[in-house]
């Protein structure tokens, strides 16, 4: 950014040399000519109507005049160098060193241990058994004894008595009459009759149809995408005055040269020999110090552009073909078919009735009576009498007696052994091992470096020179001073605001 910033002024100090510094809405702080009071320095105000041809002055062209003069101006410009620099480069290396290790060592001990010995011994006890006696003893017990007895007893029966007795009834006896009578009899009659019906005959044709088959079909397409197509650039960033400042906080302006000479030393000179063109002090003051330093900054340039892509759509397409189609059409057909008609005719008929007549009866008929009785009978009864009886049965009896035995007891003896084992210990050894390390060696390397040169460059500029013996005194040219005034700039405040 400051790069471009010092390239904006460089054109602006060449344009308002060539210009006379009077281009511009707005006229800078620095006035070439110091008679004038307006923008030209030989306006209409300032001399034609005060240094007339009637006036001390003479003419316009007593105000001074313009010379182009070619200055040297410094000017930056980016350019490609190289350089040796210092690197440091990885470098493995392998190396020695000693490592103390432990090694386990085995070694043989007699050991003593005592063991317990199992010894068995037989030895012979005495013991208490019980056995089992089974005696004979006699028992008597009751049992009951069941016996039938025969009994006697009277019980009331009741008998059935039948006795005859005469009875009248009414019976319907049935007779058969005979009769006559007329009904209607259905007849059925066929009869030969002649129909026509439609018969639906299939018959096969064939047709012809468009169906619609979808294809891949492979279109290409363009879409539009941002592609940043940017670049790097090195720009030139500047310090304070001492370290190069811009022209109007260093130098001061012209308008009070005194300020070049106490900021830049290289700015004395260029002012004291007279103010000149609003650019002459910047372009000077520019070049104070030089100590541009160069950043790297990315710019971005974001660019649309259409690319083409392949991709794949779905198309249909009509496609003819054939098939065949059954068709039924209708054939008009005769046939002849039986009809039947019911037809209806009197007959006569005769008929049998059953005429059911009352008829008066008499039966004789069995009624029975129901007539009770005392009637002794025997019965048998069976009564328990208790009957003593005696058993014999098999009663135990625990004898005890004394009876020897033998039995084994298990005991132990200490018998003295020995064993050899493997007793564990540790020695330590030196031991040496290689191992890599990562050393950096330093190494000169040239890069292309961008780095801002101030280029000399020789542009022109329109100089105003004031003719001082013409205008005489301070009245001739409307108030702007004495000749030597204008000349050196001491009396810069005197021509006015030139803003």
């Amino acid at each position: 950014m400051r790069l471009f910033l010092s390239l904006a002024a460089a054109v602006a100090m060449t344009a308002s040399a060539q210009a006379g510094s009077c281009w511009g809405s707005k006229v800078s702080s620095c006035c070439s000519a110091p008679c004038a009071s307006s923008c030209s320095p030989c306006g209409a105000s300032s001399c034609d109507s005060g240094c007339g041809a009637g006036s001390s002055c003479g003419t316009a062209s007593a105000c001074g005049t313009w010379e182009t003069v070619e200055r040297t101006v410094l000017v930056p410009q980016m350019v490609t160098e190289t350089r040796t620099v210092t690197v440091n480069v990885p470098v493995q290396e392998e190396r020695k060193g000693t490592r103390t290790v432990c090694t386990t060592v085995y070694d043989d001990v007699v050991q003593n241990y005592t063991v317990k010995v199992p010894v068995m011994e037989q030895k012979t006890g005495t013991r208490t058994v019980c056995k089992t006696v089974w005696e004979d003893q006699t028992k008597e017990y009751t049992v009951m004894v069941p016996t039938t007895e025969q009994r006697e007893g009277v019980r009331t029966v009741c008998r059935t008595v039948c006795e005859d007795q005469t009875q009248e009834y009414t019976v319907m006896v049935p007779h058969t009459e005979t009769r006559e009578g007329v009904r209607t009899v259905c007849k059925t009659v066929c009869e030969d009759q002649t129909q026509e019906y439609t018969v639906m005959v299939p018959t096969t044709e064939q047709r012809s149809g468009v169906r619609h088959v979808c294809h891949n079909v492979e279109v290409k397409k363009t879409r539009t995408v941002c592609e940043d197509q940017g670049h790097w650039e090195d720009r030139a960033v500047e310090s304070a005055c001492g370290g190069c400042a811009p022209a109007a906080s260093s130098c001061g302006g012209c308008g009070s040269c005194g300020g070049c000479a106490s900021a830049c030393s290289s700015c004395a000179s260029a002012c004291a020999s007279g103010c000149g063109v609003a650019g002459a002090c910047g372009a000077v003051a520019s070049s104070c110090g030089g100590c541009a330093t160069t950043t790297r900054v990315w710019v971005p340039n974001m660019v649309q552009k259409e690319v083409e892509y392949t991709c794949y759509e779905t198309k249909t397409v009509e496609e003819p073909y054939t098939y065949n189609v059954t068709v039924c059409k209708p054939e008009a057909r005769t046939r002849t078919i039986k009809v039947a008609r019911q037809v209806s005719e009197q007959v006569p008929y005769t008929y049998n009735v059953t005429v059911c007549k009352p008829e008066v009866r008499t039966r004789t008929i069995k009624v029975a009576r129901q007539v009770s009785e005392q009637v002794p009978y025997t019965y048998h009864v069976t009564v328990c009498k208790p009957e003593v009886r005696t058993c014999t049965v098999k009663v135990a009896r625990q004898v005890s007696e004394e009876q020897s035995y033998t039995y084994n007891v298990c005991s132990y003896r200490d018998e003295q052994k020995s064993r050899t084992v493997k007793v564990a210990r540790n020695e330590t050894s030196q031991q040496e091992y290689t191992y890599h390390v990562t050393v950096c060696k330093q190494e000169q390397r040239e890069v292309q470096v961008q780095v801002c040169k101030m280029v000399e460059q020789v542009v022109s500029q329109q100089v105003y020179r004031p003719a001082a013996p013409a205008c005489g005194t301070a009245s001739a040219c409307g108030g702007c001073g004495s000749a030597p005034a204008c000349g050196g700039c001491a009396s810069a405040p005197a021509c006015g605001s030139c803003n």
